[in-house]
């Protein structure tokens, strides 16, 4: 039984507890589906489940206590219930299923991500359900439910997470970075006793092959080659394709040798190498100015 004072009476609602748990099971299933469809995870449904029966269980004892202010309904709902739910669902520690190799501080931004995603979905959801109490007899169940209690709380939800996605991103660019200067080589190029250092990017979808031996092709800028050398008694046309273009042909060259550096140390030696000539950049923000091949 629970009871609600109107003006000066107090009107008496019936609150089946079976189906008030039943209700929020279903909710949490259904908004822990969207969390796992949105961000594409592997969780069976065995996880969903248990899951969901943790939150509908915290829903039934909250109904069920008094005494707890707003603000610590509020932590324990949103924070320490959504948490576990999340982990329960997503989460790879150790009795749980993992879902990669990753470990640590990966996880952390596993569940936080996971968990902001709920967040919205819960909220999405409440003002649609909160509607939906409103013009039903429903409305005493939809109200106690996960979304209904969280969605007014929307736009701290989107600032939360644009803040939180925002910082994720800025992340991803500085390790992109940090791996594009773990794949750069100072290769020093030698043809006919001249030599020019430059900087290189050992890229995988370099594939190019010169036409009769099929043997692999660096590709150099023309700046590159014009201080290599002034005259070239061999010269071979390449063919080659970009994306969003047709084939095309680049002018080959064979020098003598060249050597890839690492930390002033030589890590590769070339004899006889092939060189692509390119008449564009090879990087916009002329970060480096040759192409080692995918496959050396």
């Amino acid at each position: 039984m629970r009871y609600q004072e109107v003006g000066q009476q107090n009107v008496t609602v019936t609150l089946y507890l079976d189906l008030f748990f039943l209700i929020n099971f279903g909710m949490d299933y259904l908004l822990l589906s969207l969390v796992k469809r949105l961000l594409h995870l592997a969780s069976p449904w065995q996880r969903l489940s248990v899951a969901s029966l943790a939150g509908a269980a915290w829903a039934c004892f909250d109904l069920l206590i008094k005494g707890i202010p707003a603000w610590g309904e509020l932590v324990i709902t949103w924070f320490l219930v959504g948490g576990c739910m999340v982990i329960l669902a997503f989460g790879k520690g150790r009795n749980l299923c993992r879902q990669s190799g990753r470990r640590g501080a990966a996880d952390f931004r596993h569940i936080g991500t996971c968990l902001l995603a709920f967040w919205m979905v819960s909220a999405l959801a409440g003002g649609i359900f909160s509607i939906l109490g409103d013009q039903t007899l429903a409305g005493w169940y939809l109200s106690g439910t996960r979304a209904v209690r969280q969605w007014r709380l929307l736009p701290f939800c989107f600032w939360a997470a644009g803040i939180y996605f925002g910082l994720c991103s800025c992340l991803s660019l500085l390790r992109k970075k940090e791996k594009e200067h773990k794949i750069l080589y100072r290769v020093r190029l030698s043809f006919r006793g001249e030599e020019t250092l430059v900087t290189a990017l050992w890229d995988t979808g370099n594939q190019l092959y010169e036409p009769y031996g099929g043997q692999p092709v660096h590709v150099v800028t023309g700046e590159v080659c014009r201080r290599l050398c002034t005259s070239v008694p061999q010269l071979i046309y390449i063919p080659f394709r970009t994306v969003g273009r047709e084939y095309g042909m680049m002018p080959g060259i064979r020098i003598d040798f060249m050597e890839a550096e690492r930390e002033g140390k030589v890590v590769r030696r070339w004899e006889r190498p092939w060189l692509a000539v390119s008449k564009r950049p090879l990087s916009l923000s002329h970060q480096y100015e040759m192409l080692l091949h995918g496959e050396e």
